[in-house]
């Protein structure tokens, strides 16, 4: 085996080696402050805001925001984009709105971002990348205009990273889950950021807070919410079954009482057998509707 393998798998084992020791590093850290650290995380999460980043390994969410495990439910992928039809995304979003109970969600991009410089190449980054980028692409083509106005090549790549996370807070506002909460009396709040690798330091972009009530009736959904849904049950319309089994109920209810007022007028009461089984089958018919 050549030589040269064999020690770039040596320096490679000794590297993965260290992430696993860090980890001890770290447990013992924490448990150094808080000796039940562990065992209280592992009751449940109870996080307050739901971030969306990118992969880019120098962007981790927790560590750039100084907060621990279980305080920010976070999904990550290439370019911090926010697809419509990303099933993974929108589970992520449901979870997070439905059962987590989250106040906010952050949109965070960041400078020096690849994703952002492969979609402004003409280049091909291959197969499936391309599709993916192309949701930037549309961002770069709606603001081509502004994008080249400027001269610094990196300052290109920043616009384009700013609007891209703009665009993407749009696509949250959208989405009908959201959208369902605002109609529920639960407005949550979306952010946008930008983490600037250069410095360290997150900008918040600044976004109209508004946008949600001014966003285009196209993409405005009304929803039937649960309180609707027991008053519509309530107030059944006249040709509905439903209202018409209880018309027959009724209807039932009142033959009964006549019979028995007819029988009461009658000298022999109840005492007739065939009266009786009569009114049995009436009261039967009725609990049958």
């Amino acid at each position: 085996m050549n030589q040269q393998i064999v020690s770039n798998s040596i320096r490679e084992f000794s590297q993965y080696n260290r992430v696993l020791e860090g980890n001890n590093i770290y447990v013992e850290k924490k448990m150094a402050i808080y000796y039940q650290y562990f065992k209280k995380l592992s009751t449940g999460q109870t996080p307050k805001y739901l971030l969306i980043g990118c992969s880019d390994s120098r962007a981790p969410p927790n560590e750039l925001t100084e907060t621990d495990p279980g305080e920010i439910f976070i999904h990550r992928n290439i370019a911090n984009l926010v697809i419509p039809t990303d099933l993974n995304l929108n589970c992520v979003i449901q979870y997070a709105v439905e059962h987590l109970n989250i106040h906010s969600i952050i949109v965070m991009g960041h400078t020096c971002c690849g994703g952002i410089k492969a979609a402004m190449a003409q280049d091909s980054v291959g197969g499936l990348l391309d599709l993916w980028l192309n949701q930037i692409k549309i961002v770069y083509e709606k603001n081509q205009e502004l994008i080249e106005s400027l001269e610094n090549e990196n300052d290109k790549l920043d616009c384009l990273s700013q609007l891209n996370v703009r665009a993407q807070v749009m696509n949250i506002w959208k989405n009908p889950i959201i959208q369902k909460s605002w109609q529920k009396g639960n407005p949550i709040m979306v952010h946008g950021w930008l983490f600037r690798v250069e410095t360290g330091y997150i900008e918040e972009l600044l976004i109209d807070s508004q946008t949600p009530e001014e966003m285009n009736k196209v993409f405005a959904l009304k929803f039937k919410l649960d309180s609707e849904r027991i008053l519509s049950k309530q107030t059944t319309p006249l040709g509905s079954p439903k209202n018409n089994a209880r018309k027959k109920f009724q209807s039932m209810q009142k033959q009964i009482i006549q019979h028995i007022k007819k029988q009461k007028e009658n000298a022999g009461g109840f005492q007739k057998t065939n009266d009786l089984q009569q009114i049995r089958e009436y009261v039967q018919n009725c609990q049958e509707l």
